[in-house]
């Protein structure tokens, strides 16, 4: 089965599709951009997709959610898996000094710290593969390649430094995108798209107690804007259940007579390995709560007002 993923070969996007369990003996097929990916999908039956959609840095990837959302209407989620790399720096010597970290953008952003301490020079290349490579042509330059261990592996470049990330890792949530929704497992995931025919007041409170009649819990939620209705907003929601479901199906058929648009986006097994968590486990900085003082409460509620 081919399996199209954002090029060249040796990405991230490449190394997720070796976590899927609902492909059996995938061809990884290379593609310039997402946007062919998704188009490929959606106008070829058979055919199937890996995508990010999420990490631990941005967050949700809203560019290529709202592709999904909004360009394609045969395209359905039924497979997520997450992929976890770490960074190091790689090169021809272990002993060589270095003067220059070559690799994606992303990545050397994310290796900041280590850039910056020790003074380093940086240029940039389309993937930590292109990057391995570079370094290995220009042998013994003082320059190395950030990159996940497996990538530099298999470049024959020899370890130079661990721990350069300035977060313990990276974490990447990839969807298979296909045109068919996965089996029911028992342990699943449905992800929906709804759209009120009106902006209106409560909206979302009528459509979480329509999910929450059917005892379906929603896992998330996230407004996307509409540029044809000024101020009004699809909203992507992820729920508990397979679209199968006799809850999820209730819920959904209350929504459209409510008088929302409703399109299914996928329904899949859930994860079972680690998730795309949030950089920080602790509250964000300056929360209130009950236990705070109540001068903190009111500056809360009347924060400094800036002057005109």
């Amino acid at each position: 089965m081919i399996v199209c993923f954002l090029g060249p070969a040796g990405t991230s996007d490449n190394r997720a599709i070796e976590l899927l369990s609902t492909v059996s003996d995938p061809e990884p097929l290379p593609m310039a951009s997402v946007a062919e990916i998704i188009q490929t999908v959606n106008y070829m039956p058979g055919s199937l997709g890996v995508i990010p959609l999420e990490d631990s840095t941005n967050g949700e990837l809203t560019t290529i959610l709202d592709r999904l959302i909004f360009d394609v209407e045969s395209v359905l989620i039924r497979e997520e898996v997450v992929l976890v790399e770490d960074i190091c720096a790689f090169g021809t010597d272990p002993e060589l000094v270095i003067n220059t970290v070559v690799s994606h953008p992303l990545i050397l952003d994310l290796c900041s710290q280590f850039i910056k301490e020790r003074g380093l020079a940086t240029r940039h290349a389309v993937s930590t593969a292109e990057a391995c490579r570079l370094v290995k042509e220009e042998n013994g330059t003082g320059a190395v390649a950030l990159a996940p261990p497996k990538v530099g592996q298999a470049a024959g470049l020899q370890l130079n430094a661990v721990e350069v990330l300035d977060t313990p890792d990276i974490r990447t949530r990839y969807v298979l995108i296909g045109r068919e929704v996965a089996p029911r497992s028992g342990d699943d995931k449905t992800s929906i798209v709804v759209t009120p025919a009106v902006d209106r007041v409560g909206f979302l409170a009528e459509v979480a107690a329509r999910f929450a009649k059917h005892n379906v819990n929603m896992t998330s939620i996230l407004s996307r804007p509409l540029q044809a209705k000024i101020g009004n907003y699809a909203f992507h929601i992820t729920c508990e259940g397979h679209i199968s479901d006799g809850g999820v199906q209730n819920a959904i058929d209350e929504l459209i007579e409510f008088g929302a648009s409703v399109k299914l986006l996928g329904s899949y097994p859930r994860w079972k390995g680690v998730e795309v968590t949030t950089p920080s486990s602790l509250l964000p900085l300056g929360s209130i709560d009950s236990s705070s003082r109540p001068e903190a409460r009111e500056r809360l509620k009347h924060p400094r007002v800036a002057s005109q």
